[in-house]
């Protein structure tokens, strides 16, 4: 009874789970600046837990099972930061990229 109660509330709990948290290489009042963006739209259900992330344009490539991506800019770099829900992400950049699609442009273009 015990197995099955803890795997019941395990389940629950990993589904129920918020987005993957995902910081800025910066100061630390700085670091969770695109988090909170991403937990508002991940709340309206633009995106799902494993969204594309595309920085000017490049698709930025990250393991997916870890918990924290770091991306590497600072909030003084982002110019916009935009959202495409799963739909438009699929349309756009590919049927497998399907948990919707995070668009950051940067003030210093590469």
């Amino acid at each position: 009874m015990k197995k099955a109660s803890l795997i019941i509330i395990s389940t629950i709990i990993i589904g129920c789970s918020n987005p993957r948290v995902f910081i800025l290489d910066d100061t630390k009042e700085n670091k969770y600046f695109v988090s909170e963006f991403i937990n508002n739209a991940f709340e309206e259900n633009q995106i799902d837990k494993s969204p594309l992330i595309v920085i000017n344009g490049k698709p930025f490539r990250y393991n997916k099972n870890q918990d924290t991506i770091l991306l590497p800019l600072k909030k003084s770099n982002i110019k916009s930061l935009e959202f495409l829900n799963q739909n438009s992400s699929r349309i756009i950049y590919n049927e497998k990229e399907n948990d919707g699609t995070i668009i950051i442009t940067t003030r210093i273009q590469d």
